[in-house]
């Protein structure tokens, strides 16, 4: 799980359970907005709408 916010990359953090949001966003952040969720998210590494 995510420790600092980033997911995929180089580090390949993933973002279920992480506090700030479950979805990892096109740029490698873990949230819940749209931007997160949405467009260009990355399922390998989070939850997608």
């Amino acid at each position: 799980v995510s420790t600092d916010g980033t997911c995929g990359g180089t580090n390949k953090y993933i973002c279920i359970g992480f506090s700030q949001g479950e979805c990892c966003s096109q740029y490698g952040w873990c949230g819940s907005s749209t931007a997160h969720c949405g467009t260009g998210c990355l399922s390998a590494y989070g939850k997608c709408t």
